[in-house]
């Protein structure tokens, strides 16, 4: 299937697994980006059962499970800390693998406030990542790493990518993301492509301090623009909708913003590459 468009169950965390796939085939997606961690839809402490019957309900309904999201950390100067957020994704590897979902999610962490990435830290990810690709590859399941924290541009995954050359380390490119970041929606595709993975969309006004999350469509954010260069450069993965409606409570109801913005999403996709 090219170019699934999915939606992240950040959007709806008090719908149950039913609910979640019953919505996605009423609106027309083509999938889902399920959340993980303790408040998510799926996580490594799902039983045999339950992984069975997800995956079940999934293909039943015609639809993909892109992925799967992990909250990980690869930047503590604590190798057992470090030890255990590679054994954690892990777990979620195994838990992609039984569920069908081909990524699974990373952050790479969050610095303290006013220290900067360096070599040492870049060296210290790559590690972690190394043996977690390594791990991915033999379950046919790859790592994507989200822009997040003090890696939200695209510029600062590079020494990363660098030195993770396995082909089971991938990348996110979170449109919204890095521009809230002030980064160029040309120089994020340019850094990130050749290591693609999925894209996340959502929209807003602002940058920096002042970003506020919005109804996708209306906002500042670059969408015509970013799936024009997906376009261009012939690209078949996933959009995963990433409607934050579990962290911001005031946004639209996940029955009111997630219609709203696969018909978007539909819209610029058909729109000739060179007019959007």
């Amino acid at each position: 299937m090219k170019n699934p468009v999915v939606f992240s169950t950040l959007a709806c965390p008090h719908w149950p697994v039913a609910t979640v796939i019953a919505r996605a085939v009423e609106y027309g997606y083509d999938g889902l980006e399920w959340r993980g961690g303790p408040q998510g839809h799926i996580n490594p402490s799902a039983s045999r059962t339950e992984r069975s019957e997800l995956r079940k309900a999934v293909l039943e309904s015609n639809l993909i499970s892109a992925a799967i999201t992990a909250y990980t950390s690869f930047v503590s100067d604590k190798v057992e800390e470090r030890n255990t957020n590679v054994d954690e994704l892990k777990r979620y590897v195994d838990l992609a693998a039984e569920v069908g979902a081909r990524y699974v999610r990373v952050f790479l962490g969050e610095l303290p406030v006013g220290q900067k990435p360096t070599e040492r830290i870049h060296d210290t990810i790559a590690q972690c990542l190394n043996v977690a690709a390594a791990y991915a590859s033999k379950h046919d399941v790859s790592v994507a790493i989200e822009p997040h924290d003090d890696f939200v541009r695209s510029e600062s995954l590079l020494p990363i990518l660098e030195r993770v050359p396995h082909p089971a380390l991938t990348v996110i490119w979170d449109v919204a993301n890095a521009f809230s970041a002030g980064e160029d929606v040309i120089d994020s595709f340019k850094n990130l492509r050749g290591r693609l993975a999925y894209v996340q969309v959502k929209d807003g006004t602002g940058r920096g301090s002042t970003w506020q999350l919005g109804p996708v469509g209306v906002g500042a954010v670059p969408l015509g623009q970013a799936i024009g260069l997906l376009k261009e450069a012939n690209y078949t993965g996933a959009i995963s909708v990433e409607w934050e409606a579990a962290w911001h409570p005031e946004l639209d109801p996940p029955d009111v913003a997630l219609p709203a913005a696969l018909q978007v999403i539909r819209k610029l996709m058909a729109t000739p590459a060179a007019t959007v």
